[in-house]
């Protein structure tokens, strides 16, 4: 390893080691879908917490049926361990399997309130007035539970402060996607996972600075640039669901794969798109509204980054190939989660798509918390000598 390379694997060690997990205050809030508003949660006086469901599957397995989403299974076990010490729980009907889980909740753990979040499968003004309802009854039952109702000033500040987030996010992104070796792989998806579980301000103050010092080292690197020609090896596409698995990270970069591009629930889906026109709510007159706000928030959700959950899969086609351009993306790998029905029936979209562009793909079916390091390194290995 180089001394430059060797720098910046100090920097990047010290300060990624140093996000500060440590809990506050505040009550927490559960959460298990990008389509989550965390600007209400946090407005409500709570911390928003997204539910990784980490724990390994043991009492879970008697509550749904075998080919059930592991993901969903596993989080149900984080529930029954009340290993976050939830107050309450908003799930998303982002998929039957969700659907399935709020039920459960519902019925064997009713003392952890939950709240069903119907989220649109289109996005037309119609769409958008109903979505917009929605979060006014979500903002309904957080207050509820705090006994208080949500502020204008609080709400219109937790925009502000997760549009911050999303802007410092984007950022990160920028300098692992365009800088080789500046980012590792395993630094950035754990960046991306303490932003959705940690004490939001403090995330927020160490990324900063953590920013700063990846900053001034950029300065000295150049970008990357056409992989067939500046040495680099070929630059490739993530696609998938929520895909949390830090040795498959840390495969890639044993491999010496470099990620150009990433369309994950825990990436790109989760902090691309701002909660806009908050310059014409700061001139606003005081006759602004909850509801006014509300109606910018779920724009910004309906507007973000598509799920393959979303009617409309030409558009999720479309952001793929504008990723592909922009990124100079020469292969894409296709993670779905086992079970998942949403990415089953967008893959062969997508692969008869991408052959017509002559971009080659791969597709991986991987179980949450269990799957084959040493098969799923040999496949990626096999795709990218193809290259």
């Amino acid at each position: 390893m180089t001394e430059p390379e060797n720098r910046l694997r100090n920097i990047s060690n010290h300060f990624s080691n140093s996000f500060k997990t440590t809990k506050d205050e505040r009550l927490r809030v559960g959460w298990l879908c990008t389509y989550t508003p965390e600007e209400i949660i946090l407005s409500a006086g709570f911390t928003p917490i997204r539910i990784l469901g980490e724990d390994r599957v043991d009492k879970a397995e008697g509550y749904f049926p075998t080919n059930f989403c592991p993901y969903l299974k596993s989080s149900w076990e984080s529930i029954l361990n009340d290993i976050s010490k939830l107050s309450a729980i908003v799930f998303a009907n982002s998929c039957d399997g969700m659907r399935r889980l709020y039920d459960i909740c519902k019925n064997y753990k009713p003392q952890t309130p939950s709240f069903m979040l119907d989220v649109p499968r289109i996005n037309t003004d119609a769409s958008l007035k109903h979505f917009s309802n929605n979060l006014f009854e979500l903002a309904g039952f957080l207050g509820e539970l705090q006994k208080s109702k949500i502020e204008f000033d609080f709400l219109k500040k937790s925009i502000e402060f997760v549009n911050k987030k999303r802007t410092l996010l984007k950022k990160l992104n920028h300098y692992y996607s365009q800088f080789n070796c500046l980012v590792d792989n395993s630094d950035y998806f754990d960046i991306l996972k303490l932003s959705m579980i940690s004490e939001p301000e403090i995330f927020v103050q160490d990324l900063h600075t953590y920013l700063e010092k990846i900053a001034e080292e950029s300065a000295t690197l150049e970008i990357v640039g056409d992989s067939e020609n500046d040495g680099f090896p070929p630059r490739i596409m993530i696609i998938g669901n929520f895909i949390n698995e830090s040795k498959l990270w840390k495969s890639f970069k044993e491999l010496n794969c470099k990620i150009g591009a990433t369309d994950l629930c825990n990436s790109s889906r989760y902090y691309e798109g701002l909660v806009e026109d908050m310059e014409d709510m700061e001139n606003a007159s005081k006759n602004s509204t909850i509801e006014s706000l509300l109606g910018a928030i779920a724009a910004r959700y309906l507007n973000k980054p598509q799920c393959m959950r979303m009617a409309n899969l030409g558009i999720k086609l479309k952001e793929v190939k504008e990723n592909i351009i922009n990124n100079n993306i020469k292969g894409v790998i296709f993670f779905s989660m086992k079970f998942c029905d949403n990415t089953l029936l967008f893959y062969p979209l997508l692969r008869q798509h991408l052959s017509e562009t002559g971009v080659q793909s791969l597709f991986l079916e991987i179980e949450h918390n269990n799957f084959s390091e040493g098969q799923i390194k040999t496949r990626i290995q096999a795709f990218l000598e193809i290259l």
